[in-house]
C-alpha cells in the first residue's frame, strides 16, 4: 500500500512537521506492506496509528510494524532515492512493547536500483538472532538485547558487528517494556561515499528517548564497510519490524532525517574559460565563419 509518490531522486529532508515522520494521518512516500495475521483477522499490514484503531493526536503518530501477535512482518520503504555519495543520518524514536518480547525492528538500505538488494542492515533486535553469524532464531549462540549490522546481500548478508547492550550499561534492554512511555531513539549515520572511500555506518541511541545530544550513546562507532561488496549509486531506505514465536508492538516516527552532503555541479576554471573565450573569438573571423559555413 502507498501513501503517495515522492521525487525519485533528490535529497532526502524530513523533520517532526512533516507527514513522511509517520506522526500525522498519512505518509507520502512511504510504501508498506506486511505478512502474517491481523489480530482483528485478514492479512497484517502496518498502519499509521492517527485514525483507526488506535486514534493517536495528528502529531503524535506512529507507524505501527507489528501488533503483539505471532508471525507477523511490516515493512515500509521510502520510495525517494538519494545519492550514496551524499550520505544520510536519520533519527528516529522506536518502541517494543506489550508482548512476550521478540523479535526486532531494522533500519536497511537498499541499493535502489530495480531489483536492488539490501546494502547494509541495522536490527535492534530483542531476540538476538540477527547477532548470530548463521541468523539462527532457535536456540543457540546469539546475544539478547542486542544491535546488530548485518552487511550486503550481495556476498551473503554476513554479520559485520553485533553489541548486546547490557554489555554497555547493566539492565539496557532493546525493548522497552509494557508501553511508549519508555521509548528511546536512535540516529544512524551513513557516511557520504566516494570513488577512494567506502562508506562508514555509525549507531548511537539515546536510551532517555528524548533526542537529547548528552544523552546518546555510541553503540557501533563508524563501522568499516570496505568488504561489503560494490557502492551502489544511489540508496533507498526502509524499516522493518517482525515478531515469531513471541512477539511485541513494534512501532518508529521519525525526527530528522537528512542527507549529509549536496552533491556539487562542476564549474570551469579560469583557464578552461580563457579557452572558450580564445575559440569564441576565433569563430568570429570571416574566413573561419566561411569555411564553417561552406
Amino acid at each position: 500500500m502507498a501513501w503517495g509518490t515522492a521525487p525519485a531522486h533528490a535529497a532526502i529532508s524530513i523533520t517532526e512537521t512533516d507527514a513522511d515522520s509517520f506522526r500525522y494521518a498519512t505518509a507520502p512516500g512511504w510504501t508498506v506492506s506486511g505478512t502474517g495475521t491481523a489480530k482483528a483477522g485478514g492479512s497484517w499490514v502496518p498502519h499509521l496509528t492517527v485514525g483507526s484503531p488506535v486514534n493517536d493526536p495528528p502529531g503524535q503518530g506512529w507507524l505501527q510494524l507489528t501488533e503483539a501477535a505471532n508471525s507477523q512482518i511490516g515493512s515500509a520503504i521510502y520510495d525517494k532515492a538519494f545519492s550514496s555519495a551524499e550520505g544520510l543520518q536519520i533519527t528516529f524514536d522506536y518502541a517494543a512493547y506489550n508482548g512476550t518480547g521478540a523479535d526486532e525492528i531494522a533500519f536497511q538500505l537498499h541499493d535502489a536500483a530495480p531489483g536492488g538488494l539490501r546494502y547494509v542492515s541495522i536490527h535492534l533486535d530483542e531476540y538476538g538472532g540477527t547477532s548470530s553469524a548463521s541468523l539462527c532464531w532457535v536456540p543457540c549462540s546469539f546475544k539478547p538485547n542486542s544491535v546488530t549490522a548485518r552487511g550486503a546481500q550481495s556476498v551473503g548478508g554476513p554479520l559485520i558487528a553485533s553489541v548486546a547492550l547490557n554489555t554497555i550499561t547493566p539492565g539496557w534492554q532493546v525493548k522497552t517494556l509494557a508501553n511508549r512511555a519508555s521509548v528511546q531513539t536512535v540516529r544512524i549515520t551513513v557516511s557520504p561515499a566516494s570513488a577512494s572511500a567506502r562508506p562508514t555506518v555509525k549507531v548511537e541511541i539515546d536510551p532517555t528517548g528524548t533526542n537529547t545530544e548528552a544523552n546518546f550513546v555510541e553503540v557501533i562507532g563508524a563501522l568499516d564497510l570496505s568488504s561489503n561488496g560494490a557502492v551502489p549509486d544511489t540508496f533507498k531506505l526502509s524499516f522493518y519490524g517482525r515478531t515469531g514465536a513471541s512477539n511485541n508492538i513494534h512501532e518508529i516516527r521519525i525526527r530528522n532525517a537528512k542527507t549529509l552532503k549536496a552533491l556539487s555541479i562542476p564549474t570551469l576554471g579560469q583557464s578552461t574559460l580563457g579557452a572558450l573565450a580564445a575559440l569564441l573569438a576565433l569563430l568570429t573571423l570571416p574566413a573561419l565563419r566561411s569555411r564553417f559555413k561552406n
